[in-house]
């Protein structure tokens, strides 16, 4: 149910961040470091948005992953510390 809610969370997000980028018709020169190139603004607003939440996943994911190995660690050792009594 919890992530089901974070989702829709999300999405809700996502729709409102689009909703403003609609709105920002204004084309924009973008100056990367070795190039740049000309964007409208809602496409920048939207590109940036999806690699915010794409770096945020893989942290979190990282984070859980090292977690998740913790815990199975520990579990292995409460097993074997079980199976000595």
């Amino acid at each position: 149910m919890k992530g089901i809610l974070i989702l829709v969370f999300v999405l809700i997000l996502l729709a409102l961040a689009f909703v403003i980028g609609a709105q920002n018709e204004a084309e924009i020169t973008v100056n990367y470091l070795i190039a740049q190139a000309n964007l409208r603004l809602s496409s920048l607003i939207a590109i940036l948005l999806t690699l915010g939440i794409g770096i945020g996943i893989l942290i979190m994911s990282i984070s859980w992953l090292h977690l998740r190995v913790q815990l199975m660690s520990a579990n292995a050792k409460i097993n074997s510390l079980k199976k000595d009594h």
